[in-house]
């Protein structure tokens, strides 16, 4: 969901850059109709669909959860291809220029985004009955294996928890940097040099985002209501294996879904900005070994780099999706707008493909250390392997996540895979004495790779700025 709201705004600032022919301004109402309808009722078929499934299982089923994926799907690829359908046919140049908001920074970006955010509240409301039978069928199933969950959020609260953790997470960020953008672009040019404004304006929003990521994570635990964990024997269980695993963060805290997610989290680059996040139900339902094994696994991403080497990847291929879409433009004699839709299609492509391979090697990485550090052998004989004990903690833990938030286990996850490989993979090392030398080779290739991609994003960056851009 948040790489939908990411979407949105990409699709936004593109497009308000390209040259668009002067519509008649009658079709920006009976437009914004059609887009709103469409919305509605795409996101309504999908949850009745959904629901007939639910019920005509009988139960909560990886069938039933499937059906509602590939609708929701559906739904979400109409939110981002309208808007973009809307800017085209002239609401975009209605908002920046008929009604003088494009001079008042990010005041006219937020204007043209708010029918997709309109629409996305409209089809989380539209979708909470399907959440609502789900949660409830979660519980009963919960309630007969000897544990006591609720049975789901209200709908004020279902809408509030969106609003949060996936509306304004990546709002107020990339918001936050389209205000620096707009601000410098007010005053880059004369009585600049041309050269020096040149650099000024994507170096001084690139400086910008940097310190943004930075602090983001003093934003996001506010956003998300969080709350330090108390003192007391599982906090000095946690701060002693940052220790051990030497992870520095500013605080551990409790993420407050109303006791209804059962998830971690991690965020921040530097250790002085970061956070580790347990949800409230998840030091409820889970015993400690779990929990520390949990934690071990968010603490994994941070020792091998993953955000960082993320973020690298992000960067280069944008720089690789832009510099191709122009080469071949230059070949085939395209015109800079459809450029624009090539560079975007290539960047879908490159994040939908390459991202999620990314992301499950990481997660594949940071299972096999959290299985390694919850049973460590002593200094002098450890040599990465996992232990039964260890591998059997870790698997136990990752199979209860997926238990008490309804997620089939076979479900395959973008970003993480399936919880049943992950499984798999843990339990063969622990049986087998193998270790975390196999994957730790495989990201190693990764990020090696990454290392090259982004020095040659730098070389070409460097031609471009001397050449004098595109």
């Amino acid at each position: 969901m948040q790489f939908l709201v990411l979407s949105a705004f990409v699709v936004v600032l593109l497009l308000l850059e390209m040259p668009i022919s002067a519509e008649p301004s009658w079709l920006i109402a009976p437009a914004l109709v059609v887009y709103f309808t469409l919305a509605a009722l795409i996101c309504q078929v999908g949850t009745l669909l959904s629901l007939r499934s639910l019920r005509g299982e009988g139960e909560l089923t990886s069938s039933a959860i499937r059906a509602h994926g590939l609708m929701s799907l559906a739904s979400r690829i109409w939110l981002v291809a309208g808007l973009g359908g809307l800017v085209l046919l002239g609401y975009g140049k209605w908002v920046m220029i008929d009604l003088h908001l494009g001079a008042i920074p990010l005041a006219g970006k937020a204007v043209v985004l708010a029918p997709f955010i309109a629409a996305l509240l409209l089809t989380w409301y539209l979708e909470y009955p399907f959440y609502a039978v789900m949660k409830r069928q979660l519980a009963a199933q919960q309630m007969l294996a000897g544990t006591n969950i609720r049975p789901g959020w209200t709908l004020g609260e279902y809408l509030a928890y969106n609003v949060r953790h996936h509306l304004l997470f990546i709002a107020v960020l990339v918001g936050l940097i389209i205000l620096i953008y707009d601000i410098l672009s007010l005053y880059v040019g004369p009585p600049l040099p041309e050269n020096v404004a040149y650099y000024v304006l994507p170096g001084g929003t690139a400086a910008g985002a940097l310190l943004v990521f930075l602090f983001a994570p003093l934003l996001i635990v506010r956003i998300w209501r969080t709350r330090r964990m108390g003192d007391g024997e599982l906090r000095s269980e946690l701060e002693n294996l940052c220790r051990e695993l030497k992870f520095k963060c500013r605080d551990i805290l409790i993420w407050q879904s109303g006791g209804m997610v059962v998830n971690a989290g991690v965020m921040g680059l530097l250790g002085r900005l970061r956070y580790i996040l347990l949800t409230d139900a998840l030091l409820e339902h889970m015993d400690r070994r779990c929990i520390k094994a949990i934690f071990a696994h968010e603490a994994g991403h941070i020792i091998s780099h993953h955000i960082f080497y993320s973020a690298i990847f992000a960067v280069t291929t944008v720089v690789f999706s832009v510099t191709g879409a122009v080469a071949l433009a230059a070949v085939a004699g395209w015109d800079d707008w459809t450029v624009d839709i090539l560079s975007l299609a290539v960047l879908l492509a490159a994040w939908g493909i390459g991202f999620g391979y990314l992301s499950r090697r990481f997660e594949r990485q940071s299972d096999v250390l959290a299985a390694w550090a919850v049973d460590r052998p002593s200094a002098g004989e450890d040599d990465g392997r996992i232990t039964p004990e260890g591998a059997a903690t870790f698997a136990w833990a990752l199979q209860r996540v997926a238990q008490l938030n309804g997620i089939p286990q076979g479900q395959f996850n973008w970003r993480h895979g399936s919880i049943a490989k992950r499984v798999r993979y843990v339990l063969h090392l622990g049986g087998t004495g193998g270790g975390r030398g196999e994957i730790d080779k495989t990201v190693h290739r990764i990020k090696m790779g990454l290392w090259v991609a982004l020095g040659a994003a730098i070389t070409i960056i460097a031609l471009q700025a001397a050449g004098g851009g595109r």
